[in-house]
């Protein structure tokens, strides 16, 4: 068998290996985390993202590292990572948005503040998304219907956990109209 050929069925058992939930090592995956590209923060799995490993505050200002979604429970969770316990307050806002500000912080790049599209899952979560102010970091999320949540916090995590919507109807997405001309 040439190298070339030999490369291509190792790149395939590989593959097929990580779909079926197998480590290189041997050992199981657990079932909860997740295969393919994904880099990002996993509570509880992965606390770090590439590239954020000496994240600090600097001095009294402190890191919005991570703003992040998941389909936990059956309302969907949105999980936001400081670099130190955060300090926030609930804003006032649409009664369709649940706005967190985060005084003496800053979003660390402009990469962590863009908007999380969470309108295909089947949650309440229309969307997510950081901003930066002067002298704060905003975290707005968009609701697609009013519905309660729990917000705890955990070290350098917050997690709003969200109820289900209460309309079926409301959580299927429309696609966006078709932009070309004929």
């Amino acid at each position: 068998m040439t190298p070339r050929p030999l490369l291509a069925l190792l790149v395939v058992a590989a593959h097929a290996a990580s779909a079926q939930g197998a480590r290189a090592d041997g050992a199981a995956r657990p079932a909860d985390a997740r295969t393919g590209p994904y880099l990002g923060v996993q509570p509880g799995l992965k606390d770090v993202a590439p590239g954020k490993e000496n994240v600090r505050a600097r001095g009294a200002v402190r890191v919005l590292t991570w703003v992040g979604f998941q389909m936990q429970g059956p309302g969907g969770r949105v999980f936001i990572q400081t670099s130190e316990p955060a300090v926030y307050s609930i804003a006032a806002s649409d009664p369709n948005e649940v706005v967190l500000e985060f005084p003496d912080t800053r979003v660390q790049s402009s990469n962590d503040a863009r908007a999380l599209d969470t309108s295909w899952f089947p949650t309440a979560v229309a969307s997510v998304e950081a901003q930066s102010a002067k002298g704060l970091a905003r975290v707005v999320v968009r609701l697609r219907e009013v519905v309660g949540y729990d917000l705890r916090q955990e070290g350098n995590y917050l997690y709003l956990d969200f109820r289900p919507p209460t309309s079926p109807g409301s959580v299927t997405p429309t696609p966006p109209a078709s932009t070309t001309s004929p």
